[in-house]
Formats: C-alpha cells, sequence, structure tokens
C-alpha cells in the first residue's frame, strides 16, 4: 500500500537528513509549458522529480532540450561515430529528470541529462530493477528574457526498470527548495533506502 504524502516526506526527511524548515511562498511549475501552478504554501515539502524523454523534440520537452542541446548534439554525434544511424530522425535515446521553482521574479530549473556517452554507473540493485548513475546536471534560470545556465558537475540519475506495483514510494528520486537558505535539496532513494552519495544542496546564485 502507497504510502500518504506526508509519511513519505517525513521518510525522506529522515533518512536523507536534510533540514526542511522553510518559510515564504513560491509557486511550482512544470516548466514545459514555462506557466507557473497554483501558489505552494509548503516550497521546502519534498517533490518527485518529473522525467522527459528528449529523443523526438516536442513543446512539451522544449525547455529541457534547449537546456542540454549542446549535450544532445554531442551523444547523437557518438552514436553516428559508431555507426549507429538508428535515430537520424530525431535525438539519440536522452532521457531527463528535472525539479522547477517559480516565484514572480525568475524560475529556476534543476536538470540532469542521461545519455550512454555521458553518464556512468554508481550502483546497481537488481533485486528490485534500478540502476543509479552519476550523470551531468545543471542549473538554468530565467529571468525576463533573459536565461542563465550552470553546469553543476554530476548528479545521480535514477533507471527503473518499472515502478514497484504495490509501493509506488519505494524508490525515487526527490527535490525540495530551502527558501531561507536559497538552495536546492535532492535526494534518492531505492527500496526505501537513501543511497549513498545522492544527497545534496545546491546554492543558488543571487
Amino acid at each position: 500500500m502507497a504510502r500518504p504524502i506526508s509519511s513519505l516526506i517525513q521518510y525522506i526527511r529522515c533518512c536523507i537528513l536534510f533540514s526542511a524548515t522553510i518559510s515564504g511562498s513560491f509557486a511550482f511549475m512544470e516548466a514545459s509549458h514555462a506557466q507557473a501552478q497554483t501558489v505552494t504554501a509548503d516550497p521546502g515539502a519534498w517533490r518527485s522529480m518529473s522525467y522527459a524523454n528528449l529523443q523526438v523534440p516536442s513543446p512539451a520537452t522544449a525547455t529541457y532540450i534547449d537546456i542540454w542541446k549542446d549535450a544532445i548534439d554531442e551523444n547523437n554525434r557518438h552514436y553516428e561515430q559508431r555507426g549507429d544511424r538508428r535515430f537520424a530522425g530525431g535525438n539519440a535515446p536522452a532521457n531527463e529528470a528535472h525539479f522547477v521553482i517559480w516565484s514572480s521574479r525568475r524560475s529556476v530549473v534543476f536538470s540532469v541529462l542521461d545519455t550512454a556517452s555521458q553518464c556512468e554507473a554508481k550502483t546497481a540493485f537488481p533485486a528490485v530493477g534500478a540502476t543509479v548513475k552519476l550523470c551531468p546536471m545543471r542549473i538554468a534560470i530565467y529571468e525576463g528574457l533573459q536565461v542563465r545556465t550552470m553546469d553543476g558537475g554530476k548528479a545521480c540519475f535514477l533507471e527503473l526498470d518499472k515502478p514497484s506495483p504495490t509501493d509506488a514510494t519505494a524508490s525515487g528520486s526527490y527535490a525540495s527548495y530551502d527558501v531561507a537558505r536559497r538552495a536546492l535539496k535532492t535526494g534518492l532513494i531505492v527500496n526505501h533506502v537513501a543511497v549513498d552519495g545522492c544527497s545534496f544542496d545546491v546554492p543558488l546564485p543571487r
């Protein structure tokens, strides 16, 4: 049976050892349409990261393809140089995980890109069909018509063969925003256990 979201948030707080005492008011959005959703009273609550398949460009994935255009092109060349031209009509396999925050002044996209050429295996969990990889991470900050994109090194990316049929919260990637410290927080659990090395803070520039 799936845990209530309040229990899940508390579970992640305990396992990942993040502080989540937050003040302030932010609206969270799915950046694929760049529109703010309803203002969230608790931006520090842990939320599941969203995933996007970037193989076939579409309006829903345009934001993330733009953030990663150079890396996607490099991955396409990687496949072509190996003689694999199956993906000439689109992009070679590329998946992305993101967490987006929105304020009246700017929006921030925290994004991790999963490709065969730019990631490396970190840990495998064959019993639950999960693999954790270290993949490139970027932060894009949108203020009016200006966009700043910053490379952030590597972050954990969770690949699941299929979600657990009995507990959807057993494994997942999560993020939250600490308004007081101006920092994104990320964490990853597999089979209800925090994965070592996948929990960290990402300070945002002012």
